[in-house]
């Protein structure tokens, strides 16, 4: 209830005066009569048309303003009391997610409840999907557009609390876009659909449109578990990365369930897995600071066999770039196997070996280079986070990791020394003896970090304390 929500209370207060609830739907009906009374538009356009004027107010507006709600703390030096306001981090996500957003989200159900009026009038036969599923579709959509929003605001606030409007046009953006993909699979426009508008997915057929409604329904859970743990990261609770742990399997799993015809089933959905993982560990390392003294007392609980508290320190890349290591040692497990996880000894088999071997077996070199050149890319950029200058650590690290994957490859084969491609390049390496490259940059990146890592961080450990836990 709102009367038990101090923060949301505050938020409905400041948005909702008496003035705006009156003239919104005031103007909003005053536009609708005039446009019925002079172009009379069928039910379907106006349905359609109340339709988007919702998405403009969700998407351009109610993002900007969950986005906006923390930043304006931030800027105004109130943060921190709320911080030390005794509110926990439910009542705080609540009341920043939809406190911060409630007059857009006034605005926007007067128009919904427009679609729905004239989506009822129209006949049966002319609806593309049913009314209820329209509904459904927005509501979830703009509720995982906002949480993204307030997300990566969380994210970015964390990083560059100086840079306000920059921080709040990238949060908006980051929902913006989400909330893009969500229409476009209303839309059915998704490649992913069989004949008759169904989805293949772990060789099941599932109704197109109930499986993506479903879908961003759980993105949109996820979306609100992520706001709730940086929540409570910013009000100091100690958190250990379960959500972030299950998230990856989650997205792996996910993605791996699409299949495309013709290849390996098994192979392939590890293979994606893989590259799931992958990527979720350079978003997550970019996602998070880096201090090198935390670092450091992480490894001290490790050593003194704190094994609880010691997760309290785990990074979240780490995570994903262990999820990436047991991904691709299963897809080349599954590759050398020919295809099966299964070592019976069977002629079938053996052949089915040979032949996966002939066509993947390049592959495997390559998920083995991508491995050591993600560790080497993270030890890397540990090692210009833990500079004495590590204001703009990520984004120059961002630059160079460009520069030595895109610039470089071209450069070194128009100069005809392609022999040093797998240097520089994962797709490069093409047998054992190339691996070298990759291992040798990660262990030379790992002694210079730890060289570093040294002198940024010297501590000491102390006596356990009671900490609030989430």
């Amino acid at each position: 209830m709102m009367s038990f929500n101090p923060e949301l209370q505050r938020n409905v207060w400041l948005q909702m005066s008496w003035s705006r609830l009156v003239v919104a739907p005031l103007l909003i009906g005053i536009l609708l009569a005039a446009v019925v009374a002079t172009i009379e538009p069928p039910a379907d356009v106006m349905a359609e048309a109340a339709r988007w004027v919702f998405v403009i107010f969700i998407a351009f507006w109610s993002t900007r303003r969950v986005a906006d709600a923390l930043a304006e703390e931030v800027g105004g030096g109130t943060w921190e009391g709320q911080r030390m306001s005794g509110l926990s981090a439910w009542s705080m996500t609540w009341g920043k997610l939809f406190g911060g957003a409630v007059f857009p989200w006034y605005c926007g159900l007067i128009c919904l409840g427009v679609m729905v009026w004239y989506g009822l009038k129209m006949p049966q036969s002319e609806l593309r999907l049913p009314v209820w599923h329209q509904v459904a579709t927005l509501l979830i959509s703009a509720i995982l557009a906002q949480a993204t929003s307030l997300t990566v605001a969380l994210v970015l606030l964390r990083k560059v609390q100086f840079r306000r409007r920059l921080t709040v046009t990238m949060a908006q953006i980051a929902g913006l876009l989400v909330f893009s993909v969500a229409l476009m699979w209303d839309y059915n426009a998704d490649p992913l659909a069989a004949d008759g508008g169904q989805i293949i997915w772990y060789d099941r057929a599932f109704d197109g449109g109930i499986f993506y409604l479903a879908s961003i329904a759980v993105f949109a859970i996820w979306a609100m578990l992520a706001v709730l743990r940086l929540m409570s990261l910013e009000l100091l609770y100690a958190t250990r990365p379960w959500a972030w742990t299950l998230f990856v399997l989650f997205v792996m799993g996910y993605v791996a369930g699409f299949h495309v015809i013709g290849v390996q089933v098994l192979s392939w959905r590890l293979f994606v897995a893989f590259l799931v993982a992958a990527s979720l560990t350079y978003i997550a390392f970019f996602a998070e600071t880096k201090d090198p003294v935390r670092y450091r007392w992480g490894l001290a609980r490790f050593g003194a066999m704190q094994w609880w508290r010691a997760l309290e320190f785990m990074p979240w890349w780490l995570i994903s770039y262990i999820l990436a290591v047991i991904a691709g040692a299963a897809t080349i497990w599954s590759v050398v196997m020919g295809g099966e996880l299964s070592a019976a000894d069977t002629w079938s088999l053996e052949l089915e070996r040979y032949a996966s071997w002939a066509a993947l077996g390049p592959i495997t070199y390559r998920i083995a280079a991508a491995l050591l050149f993600i560790l080497r890319d993270m030890l890397f950029l540990l090692w210009l986070n833990f500079s004495r200058t590590r204001n703009r650590a990520d984004l120059s690290g961002l630059v160079i990791l460009a520069i030595l994957y895109v610039p470089l490859p071209m450069l070194l084969t128009a100069a005809g020394l392609v022999e040093f491609l797998p240097a520089v390049a994962p797709v490069a390496v093409s047998n054992i003896f190339a691996i070298a490259w990759p291992a040798a940059e990660a262990l030379v990146m790992a002694v210079l970090l730890y060289l570093r890592w040294r002198k940024a961080a010297r501590i000491e450990i102390v006596d356990d304390h009671d900490e609030p836990t989430m």
